[in-house]
């Protein structure tokens, strides 16, 4: 049986359209709120972020003895390293980041020190490290050809260790195989095409469908002269890939350029192809160095065990979370622990920033697994400070959008049930967003995490590899939450041994 509406429904309605003519008509100037869902791209820039007092926070009257530990202050560091990369961009690198090897390197390095020394570190100084041949992306273009008209893939960026065009451009038919399953393929014929494959993120950037089906190598084997890998993200971003193992050229392009593929292709003409032009200039430079920046906080007694923080220092463009975020951890942890009269110092507390693991030789992860012995020797526990804070960004439709939440961490805890009773906890008492079980990556201490007690907290979101995971996108709120878990973790385990902490 249908009901009617009734007329207090229809009042209620007329109601509301008289408020809704009164708004309209109104001469008050409303001011907008920042557009927290946007598709980023050139035309509309990245994502506005609301006010760091704006982010929820979690409080607890018994953690007052933390308070010292400053979110400001630790986002103005997020924001002189991406001031760093932004200057080595401006420099005419296009290939830009905290790059390792490069200008931007050293000058992270030798930042670095000078923001040790004014913690009141000891001992501080750089270990110089030779490095293998690096691979350098030197410049690169990609326009496509449909009847006659040319468009440039703006978004377009190689993914790392990415065979080049030697010099030459390449002129080639496009092809869209869709996600890249085995299915996909068939019946479709690759050789000496480029092919455009799409992928889905799946947490983030760099775990993606493409990377987990198997889509670029089954490109490849099928003789595809270049890959174009579409991120499936609203907007138009440049996204930097970890190396994919191809024999061919492979470039990540925006969903916008992605979505001009395809249009070219679904209104192509059947007697004239659509054609990709791809350049990628691509060197190994050979000479470079890099370095290891050391700094500590000596204990009160010489024989004290160590806790030691490493956090890796290069990035792609301005890598505000991965990872100014945790180098700005690792150093006010250096602070709050520096600030401590000796005597009360139970360990020294001692920092290694790393030079990264964005590169084929993984450097940072090859460093610390060969001087294991000297790094393990008298250490309590190793605290992984990377990816340390960022806002919680959802997914809306055809936008993403920014919120005033902390984005969710996964972690990994090597050691004792007294270790991870004591680091879950402090992780609860900040009101830190974690997955509920264990997982997700080790980063930059992969090769040692299992040779001593080791704790690693990571954000691993949407917007990371790629350029608009800026300064912006870090709150202070985030970063206090984890930095003082961390300094609270190294207070709980100061009555406690190696054996204590271990789990053999």
């Amino acid at each position: 049986m249908k009901t009617r509406p009734s007329l207090f429904y229809f009042l209620f309605l007329w109601l509301l359209s008289i408020d809704a003519s009164a708004q309209t008509n109104s001469t008050t100037t409303i001011t907008p709120y920042p557009a927290a869902c946007i598709a980023p791209s050139e035309q509309t820039a990245g994502l506005d972020f609301t006010a760091d007092s704006s982010y929820l926070r979690f409080s607890n009257s018994t953690n007052e003895i933390y308070e010292s530990i400053d979110g400001l202050r630790m986002k103005r560091l997020v924001e002189e390293q991406a001031g760093i990369a932004q200057r080595y961009k401006a420099a005419g690198n296009k290939y830009w980041g905290r790059i390792i090897g490069t200008d931007s390197d050293h000058e992270t390095a030798e930042w670095m020190m000078a923001q040790l020394r004014g913690t009141g570190a000891e001992n501080v100084r750089i270990d110089p490290i030779s490095l293998p041949p690096q691979w350098f992306p030197e410049d690169w273009k990609v326009t496509v050809t449909s009847n006659g008209t040319t468009a440039d893939l703006t978004s377009a960026w190689p993914a790392y260790g990415s065979p080049g065009t030697t010099k030459n451009e390449i002129e080639v038919e496009l092809i869209d195989v869709g996600l890249g399953m085995a299915t996909d393929f068939i019946g479709r014929d690759v050789q000496g095409k480029a092919v455009v494959i799409h992928s889905i993120p799946t947490s983030s950037t760099i775990f993606n469908s493409a990377r987990s089906n198997g889509a670029l190598r089954r490109a490849d084997e099928q003789g595809a002269a270049a890959i174009l890998l579409v991120l499936e993200l609203p907007g138009n971003l440049q996204t930097a890939f970890y190396n994919v193992g191809t024999s061919i050229p492979v470039l990540s392009i925006g969903a916008e350029d992605g979505e001009l593929l395809q249009e070219l292709l679904a209104n192509s003409s059947p007697d004239e192809a659509v054609t990709i032009h791809l350049r990628l200039d691509v060197s190994m430079a050979e000479g470079l160095s890099t370095s290891n920046v050391r700094g500590e906080i000596p204990a009160a007694s010489p024989n004290a065990e160590r806790v030691i923080i490493v956090a890796h220092r290069d990035a792609y463009f301005e890598g505000a979370s991965d990872n100014a975020s945790g180098v700005a951890t690792a150093l006010e942890l250096m602070r709050f622990f520096g600030q401590k009269p000796k005597e009360q110092r139970t360990h020294s507390i001692e920092v290694i920033g790393t030079p990264g693991h964005h590169n084929l030789a993984r450097t940072g992860h090859t460093w610390l697994y060969d001087n294991r012995a000297s790094i393990l020797d008298n250490t309590a526990l190793i605290i992984n400070a990377e990816h340390t804070a960022h806002a919680l960004i959802d997914r809306f439709g055809p936008e993403l959008c920014s919120t005033n939440s902390i984005g969710p961490f996964s972690w990994r805890i090597n050691g004792s049930s007294k270790l991870m009773e004591i680091t879950l906890q402090a992780f609860d008492d900040f009101g830190i967003p974690r997955w509920t079980e264990t997982g997700g990556p080790t980063g930059e201490i992969a090769t040692i995490f299992n040779l001593a007690p080791s704790i690693v907290l990571m954000h691993a979101g949407v917007l990371l590899h790629t350029n608009i995971e800026t300064a912006e996108a870090i709150p202070a709120a985030s970063l206090v939450a984890t930095t003082r878990a961390y300094a609270k973790i190294i207070d709980r385990i100061n009555n406690l041994s190696y054996s204590e902490l271990s789990s053999n």
